[in-house]
């Protein structure tokens, strides 16, 4: 059984994921908080974007495929509420809660959370620490001309969707009341949006005034697929800045006693060579996006 004191985090993907594929997003998380903080493998739990059913009603969290991490959002929050209510009756009653999630994956974790505090404060509610959304898009996402890369959100109900809340200001307004509830609740919530990302950009992540430390300069990664190299959406996961920065929100596990010192980190490797023609359409796209001029210190790896 859970040690009632242990601090259990929960990861959640954007559009398009399945099953399996939050926990390899934040393998390098994962990892650090295991080598940094003591945390253990079993302590990390993917949120889930479907349920399992029993006479009509739901009675567990259940995989998902990419169909359901593209549904409507009412139906996506609705799992994942229920999914973090079903892992807390499971755990004794004191665990401790830190929520984590990229893109999409944030926004459903801020609803989530939001339903719980209202519907199950003792049962859930009280044992949420920490909420952290990477690159979300908490007021919609205002794309503009460029609506029709709402498939780049999400190629399901759910692009279009976001598109259309990032153009209505009572969305906004509520989220921020959403937020403000939960900090007034003890939960420490905290947006952060990569420097440069063209898809979610400071006013789609953030929520409240743009705050400069809330805005991260991120570098690709070798693995790191075209568009979050180009577009910038995705590089945030694996951020060590990011990290650290998590863990000083989360803190280390229950009864860590330090880590001796030694080991550096590896170093970053160049990414592969690309087709050149797509790096140049790639670029050409995320400098039509941006709704303002990127920070320098968003250009390359001199700026970290």
């Amino acid at each position: 059984m859970t040690d009632s004191r242990r601090k259990l985090v929960v990861l959640a993907a954007g559009v398009g994921s399945r099953s399996g594929d939050a926990l390899r997003l934040f393998a390098g998380f994962r990892q650090f908080l295991i080598d940094e903080a003591g945390f253990a493998p079993d302590d990390f739990l993917e949120a889930t974007y479907a349920g399992r059913y029993a006479g009509g009603r739901w009675v567990g969290p259940a995989p998902y495929d990419e169909t359901a991490s593209t549904a409507p959002l009412a139906a996506s929050i609705a799992h994942c509420a229920q999914a973090l209510l079903w892992w807390a009756r499971q755990r004794p009653r004191g665990v401790e809660w830190h929520l984590v999630g990229f893109s999409l994956g944030g926004l459903v974790l801020l609803e989530a959370a939001g339903l719980l505090h209202e519907r199950a404060p003792d049962s859930w509610g009280q044992y949420l620490r920490s909420l952290t959304t990477l690159s979300s898009p908490l007021n919609g996402c205002a794309l503009g001309e460029f609506s029709w890369l709402g498939a780049v959100l999400g190629p399901g109900a759910v692009g279009a969707e976001l598109c259309a809340l990032g153009n209505d200001p009572r969305h906004r307004a509520r989220i921020a009341a959403l937020v403000a509830r939960l900090r007034a609740a003890g939960v420490v919530v905290t947006t952060l949006v990569e420097a440069d990302d063209a898809v979610v950009q400071p006013a789609d992540g953030i929520v409240g005034p743009i705050d400069p430390a809330l805005i991260v300069p991120c570098q690709s990664q070798p693995d790191d697929p075209p568009g979050a190299r180009y577009l910038g959406h995705g590089r945030i996961v694996n951020e060590p800045r990011v990290w650290q920065r998590l863990l000083a929100l989360i803190g280390p596990q229950v009864g860590f006693a330090g880590r001796p010192a030694g080991a550096g980190r590896a170093r970053v490797t160049p990414p592969p060579a690309e087709d050149a023609q797509l790096a140049r359409e790639l670029q050409e796209l995320k400098r039509r996006l941006l709704r303002s001029p990127p920070d320098e210190a968003s250009e390359g790896p001199a700026a970290r």
